[in-house]
């Protein structure tokens, strides 16, 4: 299993999740950019949902690299490496101003379409609860999974993020100027974030840590698909 393997999983995964929103039905004109015989109301419901999916998974990457980095910090010279970068990744996926993970960009954005308390409020569902339990509560267990959470969901973000914010702004959904924050700025952000951490990969030779970061990924995808069929079922 060599470096290029991982990374042409985190490729053909990010091209599933990619898809998937892509042909959503409820979704589909974001990225079209046809909303004629579009019920803007629906939209606007539809999108607010696939900002609550992201919230539900999103909370944990920053506990998540903290469990990682901690789980790792009395290992070998090659898990105190790692343990040092996760750490400090934990601590890039920060928000500066309020001191929270990204996920509270997405709470912002939701709060500014005027999303309804209950959606706000929803308790996160069993998926995100167990994809929390396997990236923080098991962290020890396999600390360079989240390598592949953070791999598939960066090459995902890279491919889908910036087309779907231009489309919320250019669907005529009230208040859509400032609901995009969470989509643009990983969008962005990603794109360094993918190729820092595909070079990375290259520093952990061990074929059980490559293991971990492959179980890792399928994890993530198959939790991402549960979450939007649970909040935007087709």
């Amino acid at each position: 299993m060599d470096i290029q393997y991982l990374i042409d999983i985190f490729e053909l995964e990010s091209q599933s999740l990619d898809a998937l929103v892509r042909g959503h039905p409820a979704l589909q004109p974001l990225f079209t950019r046809n909303f004629s015989d579009v019920d803007s109301g629906a939209l606007r419901q539809a999108y607010l949902h696939l900002l609550k999916v992201s919230v539900d998974y999103v909370q944990y990457t920053v506990p998540a690299l903290r469990a990682a980095g901690l789980a790792l910090r009395d290992g070998d010279a090659v898990d105190r490496r790692w343990s040092e970068m996760f750490l400090a990744y934990a601590a890039d996926e920060t928000d500066e101003d309020g001191g929270s993970g990204h996920h509270h960009w997405a709470l912002e954005d939701m709060t500014a379409l005027g999303a309804p308390r209950e959606l706000l409020n929803a308790p996160t569902h069993t998926s995100g609860v167990l994809y929390g339990k396997y990236f923080v509560g098991d962290a020890a267990r396999h600390p360079y999974a989240i390598l592949g959470a953070k791999g598939v969901l960066e090459h995902a973000a890279v491919r889908t993020a910036k087309d779907l914010a231009d489309g919320v702004l250019a669907s005529g959904i009230p208040h859509a100027e400032h609901a995009t924050r969470f989509f643009y700025q990983h969008g962005v952000l990603d794109v360094d974030h993918v190729r820092e951490g595909d070079l990375n990969l290259n520093r952990l030779a061990d074929l059980d840590k490559r293991r971990q970061i492959t179980e890792g990924a399928y994890f993530t995808t198959g939790t991402y698909r549960a979450l939007l069929h649970h909040l935007l079922p087709a």
